[in-house]
């Protein structure tokens, strides 16, 4: 590679990277905000749908975004996407009038599309044996992003008020897209082949958007509620809907066909199990660490020092995500895959054996965080793979669904468990530590079960 196409490659990873952050930034911002804007708004439900509504919209949007950047051109839509989450923070940021706000924050939700359309940027403009580590810095662009909500989020908030925080993310927007408008080279169109069949996009998304209503307001409205199993209902039978239309459809806009591909479908079941596992890491150690002394394994720390003890993981996980990337490019994703699973499923079983103190729980999450960050990114990088090129950011998208939805249901499992077994004190009630065990084994269990899929992954060899 000349200097030159070096310099072209690196200045066109940045922009991307940037793109990325601003995703993950906006996602995290708000949760810095939230005493805030439960003050503001004079309710937690309230608050709590501010960061609701922007997972529902990014995760329910994020395959047909994608799908429209693979037919339309990647970078157009990545534009269209940074402007329209620039829109929401400055719609959020302009009033107080909580209606407005939330409308600014389904915009927002947009940016949750960005990663598909980079993962396809990167393996639409990368030379093929650079597009795992390509992949690997886009995922831990996300960390670092994340990282940079919460701790400028916070700074804002203290010293100013919380629409600042909208207005950071607008100048991060905009830089954004001002990066990738300069640096990007402009995707080629890629029509479909004969008529698409749009309605197979259309009967996604809100029977996506249905499910994950139920997921993350069930609790609040009841299980049982018959409005909230109204919703799952409908949910369920749209997305089934397009399931059959999909099927049935020769050109549909979302194709479920291509998770017959072995590593596409290998790499879904895999991201379901560390979804519902591992990537339950916030529920469980920041509800470990506020826990009280007196619980037996809770370290009775505030939430601001709980979310500060997370700080060092996200930071030392960032080169998990080249890492793992330059294990996929020498030994094809089964590697790189055992590799980041064996390093979890062995952080959470120290779990198991001592969480006595601060610096141990904190040891723990860098090890569980570098693993999770390498699962993280080998998903997207086997799907790039194995995905049509012209499908490339539509399937990546379909893999956040999957991820989404599964959290979901891993949030409710875990919660479950916690609440299996209890200690008090007076009207406190809280997991008693064969709860937190219990809860450990199971997520145990199912990081271990996804990474033993990776044995039914092709070698590099048959890969190749």
């Amino acid at each position: 590679m000349t200097a030159a196409s070096a310099r072209q490659t690196g200045v066109l990873i940045l922009a991307l990277w940037c793109a990325e952050m601003a995703s993950s930034f906006e996602s995290a911002m708000i949760l810095a905000g939230l005493k805030a804007l439960v003050a503001a708004f004079g309710s937690p439900v309230a608050a709590g749908w501010l960061v609701t509504a922007f997972l529902i919209v990014g995760s329910a949007a994020s395959a047909v975004v994608g799908r429209l950047g693979d037919i339309y051109g990647r970078q157009r839509v990545l534009l269209i996407v940074l402007g329209l989450g620039m829109a929401g923070s400055l719609l959020s940021a302009a009033t107080e009038n909580y209606e407005l706000v939330l409308l600014g924050r389904i915009l927002q939700g947009v940016t949750s599309t960005i990663l598909p359309l980079c993962i396809g940027l990167v393996r639409e403009n990368l030379p093929e044996a650079r597009v795992p580590m390509g992949i690997g810095l886009m995922i831990s662009g996300a960390s670092i992003g994340t990282a940079a909500g919460l701790i400028v989020g916070g700074v804002i908030v203290d010293n100013f008020s919380w629409p600042g925080i909208f207005v950071a993310s607008a100048a991060f927007c905009l830089a954004a897209l001002i990066l990738v408008a300069l640096f990007v080279p402009r995707s080629a169109r890629a029509p479909a082949r004969g008529p698409v069949d749009w309605l197979s996009g259309v009967l996604f998304a809100p029977g996506i958007t249905l499910v994950l209503l139920y997921l993350t307001g069930g609790k609040l409205w009841g299980w049982r509620d018959p409005g909230a199993l109204a919703l799952l209902g409908a949910g369920i039978a749209l997305s089934l809907w397009w399931w059959r239309r999909a099927l049935a459809s020769p050109n549909p806009l979302i194709d479920v066909r291509t998770l017959a591909n072995r590593s596409i479908a290998v790499v879904c079941a895999a991201s379901a199990l560390v979804a519902m596992g591992t990537m339950q890491i916030m529920v469980f150690f920041s509800l470990l660490m506020q826990a009280p002394t007196w619980t037996g394994l809770g370290l009775g720390l505030s939430a601001t020092a709980a979310g500060l003890a997370k700080l060092p993981s996200n930071l030392t996980s960032v080169p998990g995500g080249p890492l793992s990337g330059w294990l996929t490019a020498r030994g094809g994703g089964r590697l790189a895959m055992l590799s980041g699973g064996g390093l979890t499923t062995l952080g959470w079983a120290m779990v198991l054996f001592d969480t006595s103190s601060l610096g141990i729980v904190i040891a723990e999450l860098v090890v569980i965080s570098f693993g999770t960050m390498m699962l993280f990114a080998v998903a997207p990088t086997i799907i790039a793979a194995a995905a049509p090129i012209e499908r490339t950011s539509e399937v990546t998208g379909m893999l956040g669904v999957i991820r989404a939805l599964f959290m979901g249901v891993g949030s409710q499992l875990v919660a479950t468990v916690l609440a299996s077994d209890s200690v008090t004190r007076g009207s406190e009630s809280y997991p008693s530590p064969a709860a937190w065990h219990l809860a450990a084994r199971l997520i145990i269990v199912l990081t271990a079960g996804a990474t033993a899929l990776a044995l039914a992954l092709p070698g590099k060899k048959a890969a190749a």
